[in-house]
């Protein structure tokens, strides 16, 4: 039996008992159990101070005078004397509901306790019951703010799913840290296993995003405490983005805090990726950062959330090897077809060609197909633009050099003497036209023949040598 009993001119204490049948020869047959190491009833101030306390909640680890404390791997051991759970978990809910003026904490700790009686001797009524008590007694937890105690009765019985609305409350009135401290009590104290860690979570997630959807501190807070560096990376990332978009909305561009701010959660989203192994997310976001670096370093353009169009545009009218690679990175622009035209609009400056190629190659390989695209506009701009009233516009602002013929063949050279590949030498200058002698000093190099080249005939002369006749 379960009983709470009352002495003379004290407060009442918690007397679990069971038939002596089943104790044997203990005195009188009781085990008597106290919230709090209470040494006994010598004044009320003790006593009231160690009810309060709670002896299981905050005593974990802590040795006293047997039996007055306990804790929950003793009364598993005292409920070894009983054969029936379900009865177990009956009697701790009808102390729950008889009792008066129980405190809350022992109240939430014999509603877990009732509550995993029930769940071990698979009493689903006694489930259900509970959770309807636990639903009435909410509302008086939540005025008089004891969300301490809301935070361990979830926790502790853990039916994430039928209290849930507990969930939704902590979280609205801002204490989430605090659901996590005492899950992590919980965990350290008795190992869940993974299916409950994952019910947990996904439970917290669930009421983050119906009742706190914009608090991004709240769910930083949560996967970091659960390890979730995928979400993580892409929260950071998601920071970022709102960062550079407020630092838009300014009217003074030259207060960069915003930017800094969002190039700092771009390499820590960087950093997360490369703890998982994401290569291609790590280069992103690094992509992304040095993309806000250039937008702080050169504001007076616009480099941040360029549409495909003005992202290629961008990249070629770019005169610096350095500034295109970053938005080549950042806009997925990085592919040999695209830097073709960058290349070719350096052609007509070929004193800045020779700088973007040199810085180029140090980097980047010349890909052949670049390379040949590149010889094909070569040809087709010599022949078909001969003139040079006709000559295309778009290569240069302000007009056009007059020997712009003589800086296009001398960029072009440039490109030639930085293909080591003496077989693509070849045929590029054969593309391109106009290169004899790079053509006669590849096929020298190669030991070929030239294509016009006539038969070798050859004729014995005096002493038996051969001779070329022509």
């Amino acid at each position: 039996m379960v009983d709470l009993q009352v002495r003379e001119n004290q407060e009442p204490f918690w007397v679990i008992g069971f038939s002596k049948d089943l104790v044997g020869k203990t005195k009188e047959g009781q085990i008597p159990i106290c919230c709090g190491d209470c040494g006994g009833f010598s004044s009320q101030k003790k006593r009231r101070r160690s009810t309060h306390r709670g002896g299981y909640i905050d005593s974990q680890k802590e040795e006293g005078p047997a039996p007055l404390l306990w804790r929950f791997s003793d009364f598993l051991k005292w409920a070894e004397l009983c054969p029936s759970e379900s009865e177990i978990g009956h009697a701790l809910m009808r102390l729950v509901i008889t009792g008066q003026e129980i405190p809350h904490a022992c109240e939430v700790e014999l509603l877990i306790l009732s509550h995993h009686f029930y769940k071990s001797s698979a009493c689903l009524d006694g489930v259900d019951v509970l959770v309807a008590l636990a639903a009435t007694r909410v509302d008086a937890y939540v005025s008089e703010g004891d969300f301490p105690c809301l935070a361990r009765l979830i926790t502790g019985v853990g039916n994430f799913h039928a209290l849930t609305f507990i969930l939704g409350i902590l979280i609205e009135n801002g204490q989430l840290e605090l659901l996590l401290q005492k899950y992590s009590a919980v965990t350290d104290t008795h190992t869940g296993t993974a299916q409950a860690v994952r019910g947990f979570r996904m439970a917290v997630l669930t009421s983050l995003k119906q009742f706190n959807p914009n608090d991004l501190d709240a769910f930083a807070m949560v996967y970091n405490r659960f390890d979730m560096k995928h979400e993580t990376a892409s929260l950071l990332e998601s920071r970022a983005e709102q960062s550079y978009h407020m630092w838009f909305l300014r009217y003074n561009k030259d207060h960069t805090e915003d930017l800094l701010e969002s190039m700092r959660y771009f390499i820590e989203a960087a950093e997360v990726h490369s703890s998982i192994d994401a290569g291609n997310k790590t280069r992103a976001a690094c992509a992304s950062a040095s993309l806000v670096s250039l937008q702080i370093r050169m504001p007076d353009f616009q480099w941040l959330s360029l549409s495909a169009t003005n992202a290629r545009r961008a990249l070629v009218e770019q005169s610096r090897f350095q500034e295109a690679l970053i938005v080549a990175e950042a806009y997925g622009l990085n592919q040999p077809g695209e830097w073709a035209l960058v290349l070719w609009n350096q052609m007509l400056k070929p004193e800045l060609t020779e700088q973007f190629v040199a810085e180029f190659v140090a980097v980047l390989p010349l890909h052949p197909t670049m390379l040949a695209e590149i010889a094909r506009f070569y040809r087709a701009e010599v022949s078909a633009r001969g003139d040079q009233s006709q000559f295309s516009v778009w290569l240069t602002g302000g007009g056009l050099p007059a020997e712009w013929a003589k800086y296009l063949e001398r960029s072009f050279r440039c490109l030639l003497k930085r293909t080591r590949d003496l077989r693509l030498r070849l045929q590029l200058a054969t593309v391109a036209t106009g290169f004899a002698d790079v053509i006669a000093g590849c096929l020298k190099a190669l030991d070929r023949v030239p294509d016009n080249g006539g038969p070798l005939v050859l004729r014995k002369g005096h002493g038996g040598a051969y001779l070329p006749l022509m």
